[in-house]
């Protein structure tokens, strides 16, 4: 990359239309030629493009870029989920999760490196904030998954910002990026097939209706109380349980869609009876529905798993008062996949070369 060519991937179609007409005096068509030879088909050679004319090619050859992330490690779980560590500009390591399902595969990506949240129970806490991802970072994961995928014959029908980093805390970015991912003329994903999780960060989850972001949305609840939540969830301190679900209802009105409430399950902290019943309360008349998450006990950050008995009792509870309520079980757990696992160390060791064989996040059901 030079200093005279711009990045592809930090560019939505309406910034693409705008470069290419000030700068190439090149028509809004052409846009939409690039974008569906760069997303549709995965062909960034210029050289390649044949229905662009010659001259145009060059000239767009000196102007673009496609940058690609550096696979540094694939592991594979026992259960068939794959995780991928990357490095994106800079040198910094990121992390992505092939999940595999009964029924489809998701993708689920980094949007920062490391995270400012500082929730108790997830390993990217311990890490810190150090930045966040530009558009490109994050879709260069999605097309280094999708290269890999290549040989295991198969690829991912959802994707889900619910790795390394709070989605909404890099919000222009991440809506960049969740906007070329579900353009027609893009990766053509359905926006009921993209989903931003978020810890809870009250103003941005309105921003995406007001600027009509076109995503599903996952919220991280993970208490039934405010007082237990600012104990495992610090962003509780500025937007407790009630201005949250206020934002969930907005949400909810204004896109006409469901928002999924996760509820990470910490044995003998925020699963007892009391909450079970309060949550019942808390969600009463909401349109949402409820993923139950049996904390991971591999994580190493204190907490205890609920029993498997507990998990369905809850589930059971819920869905008898007229929630829908669904179990995650982890995948992944044996290499670190699982729901609050992901971390990058500074003092790990970065592999070689992409080993032959080597799999946290989970998809919003």
């Amino acid at each position: 990359m030079t200093q005279s060519q711009q990045d592809f991937y930090n560019c939505s179609y309406p910034e693409l239309v705008e470069i290419l007409e000030r700068d190439f005096a090149a028509s809004k068509f052409r846009a939409t030629q690039l974008f569906e030879w760069v997303y549709r088909k995965g062909v960034t050679d210029f050289s390649q493009m044949t229905n662009i004319g010659r001259d145009l090619r060059a000239r767009l050859e000196q102007g673009f870029c496609f940058p690609r992330a550096t696979v540094h490690d694939r592991q594979i779980s026992q259960d068939g989920t794959r995780k991928y560590l990357f490095e994106v500009d800079g040198g910094d390591l990121v992390e992505a999760v092939m999940i595999k399902q009964a029924s489809r595969m998701t993708l689920c990506v980094s949007s920062q490196v490391g995270c400012a949240m500082a929730c108790g129970f997830c390993r990217t806490g311990t890490m810190g904030l150090k930045r966040s991802l530009s558009t490109s970072e994050i879709l260069q994961q999605v097309n280094g998954v999708i290269e890999d995928a290549k040989s295991f014959g198969d690829s991912f029908s959802n994707i889900v910002f619910m790795g390394m980093g709070e989605p909404l805390h890099n919000f222009d970015n991440v809506a960049r990026a969740v906007r070329n991912l579900t353009n027609s003329i893009g990766y053509a994903m359905s926006p009921r097939k993209v989903t931003v999780s978020t810890s809870g960060l009250v103003p941005e989850i309105r921003r995406l209706v007001e600027e009509k972001v076109n995503v599903s949305l996952a919220v991280s609840l993970n208490a039934s109380s405010d007082e237990v939540r600012t104990q495992v969830m610090p962003v509780n301190k500025r937007w407790p349980i009630k201005e949250l679900l206020a934002a969930v209802r907005d949400f909810a009105q204004g896109t006409r869609k469901t928002v999924t409430i996760e509820y990470v399950m910490l044995g003998g902290l925020n699963d007892t009876r009391d909450d079970m019943k309060r949550l019942v309360r808390l969600l009463h008349g909401l349109p949402v529905k409820v993923n139950l998450i049996p904390y991971n006990d591999n994580a190493g950050l204190g907490f205890n798993s609920p029993t498997r008995d507990w998990v369905f009792e809850w589930q059971r509870h819920l869905n008898q008062h007229g929630l829908q309520a669904f179990i995650r079980w982890s995948k992944g757990a044996d290499i670190a996949a699982a729901c609050g696992q992901l971390a990058t160390a500074s003092k790990r060791q970065r592999p070689s070369r992409l080993p032959v064989l080597a799999g946290e996040a989970q998809a919003a059901a």
